[in-house]
């Protein structure tokens, strides 16, 4: 999502010297202009007219059938849908049973088709069958377990091969009023125990003169994926054009970079980064009492892997500068991490209001109306489009 929330050369000896070194791996200096995909609408679910309401959906995700599988995180429950839009079944719902979730933010689907649903708080893992029938759950667990005082907050969720990789935010707190925060992004085992931290970031809550800074606050939260092979993929720097990559395993293997200049934010982008920020703080228990935002969107803002293991890209710039009739462009880099080209993605939607997913078939799916309808879940004020119901629309991507 571009709220939260998204190139290939000859390899030269030099290139492939940095490569064995694990030094970055640069995109070429010019690239051609964007490529215009060719998108066919499959179906459409949501909207005015349609059975189906949908609160917030906050994770598109496909199954082992090629299923498309929608999170509704407002109404705590996953839709089914075949690849011809049939809806197939309704999965999970709200609550703290088997099977049961509240105000799930994200999921992933295991190898035999269970559907793993992500609650941030108090964090659970919640597995249903594809038949619906629960299927257990798990939490996030670090070594040794969490201490008195410590909690943990899990935010995205993927399945890596067996395991999981996981992000999210270890609290502790002391005998002041201020929380200790760790952001990460760790590989865990099938029962969610850390087995490798990737990532992390230390930031320190005052509830008593509550300030939030978005710089601080910024982690890799919509700027990871992983691949069909179990490799990671993230951009930790907000402000930079750099993903990492890690084997399976956990070793770092390459950094990918592209030269880039952040545009600078227009005032329908700064508002929304102060609503969303506005958001967040409606979860803690004391008032905001001042907040600060970027004067820039950030350098990547999405990143998708598809089955082919090529790496798509969302840009703080995928919105701005369009060939003609085209609503975002990502940036595209083979499985070796060279860059291939841009692809253009055709059509009229909002690239600051809607949210776009890149699944591993290449299959397009839209969300309209993703930012309001994820505000108004956090009972902040939404912008011009606040009372259009959601509507999901899926494409086939046919050339690109």
């Amino acid at each position: 999502m571009f709220f939260n929330d998204l190139h290939r050369q000859g390899r030269p000896v030099r290139t492939l010297l940095l490569l064995a070194l694990g030094a970055a791996l640069p995109a070429a200096a010019a690239a051609a202009e964007p490529t215009l995909a060719v998108l066919q609408e499959a179906w459409r679910a949501g909207g005015e007219n349609d059975e189906v309401f949908f609160g917030n959906v906050g994770a598109v995700q496909t199954d082992p059938e090629g299923n498309v599988l929608l999170l509704d995180a407002q109404l705590s429950e996953v839709h089914v849908y075949s690849r011809t839009g049939e809806h197939l079944s309704t999965l999970g719902r709200e609550g703290d049973g088997p099977g049961e979730v509240r105000r799930p933010g994200d999921m992933f689907v295991r190898p035999d088709g269970t559907v793993a649903m992500i609650q941030g708080f108090p964090g659970r893992i919640v597995m249903v069958n594809p038949d619906g029938t629960p299927a257990g759950e798990t939490t996030y667990t670090p070594p040794g377990g969490a201490g008195a005082g410590q909690f943990a907050v899990i935010v995205r969720g993927f399945r890596q091969g067996e395991g999981m990789v996981l992000a999210g935010i270890r609290m502790s707190f002391g005998g002041g009023s201020q929380s200790k925060q760790v952001y990460f992004l760790a590989s865990c085992d099938a029962q969610g125990a850390e087995q490798r931290v990737l990532l992390q970031k230390e930031h320190t809550i005052d509830y008593a003169d509550l300030r939030l800074d978005e710089l601080q606050m910024d982690f890799v939260w919509t700027r990871v994926a992983v691949g069909p092979d179990g490799r990671v993929y993230a951009a930790p720097d907000r402000n930079a054009y750099a993903v990492h990559v890690f084997a399976p395993d956990g070793a770092a293997q390459r950094v990918i970079t592209r030269d880039y200049t952040a545009p600078s934010r227009e005032q329908r982008q700064r508002d929304n980064a102060k609503r969303i920020i506005e958001a967040v703080a409606a979860n803690y228990p004391s008032p905001l009492r001042g907040l600060t935002i970027e004067e820039t969107d950030q350098a990547i803002s999405g990143l998708f892997v598809t089955g082919d293991g090529r790496l798509w890209v969302a840009t703080g710039r995928s919105g701005r500068d369009l060939p003609a009739g085209a609503w975002l462009v990502l940036d595209v880099f083979g499985p070796d991490g060279a860059f291939e080209k841009q692809v253009a993605l055709p059509g009229s939607h909002d690239p600051d209001q809607d949210a776009v997913y890149v699944l591993p078939d290449h299959r397009v799916v839209v969300v309209t109306g993703a930012l309001d309808a994820w505000l108004n879940q956090q009972a902040v004020g939404a912008g011009e489009t606040e009372g259009a119901p959601l509507e999901i629309i899926c494409y086939t991507m046919e050339k690109f």
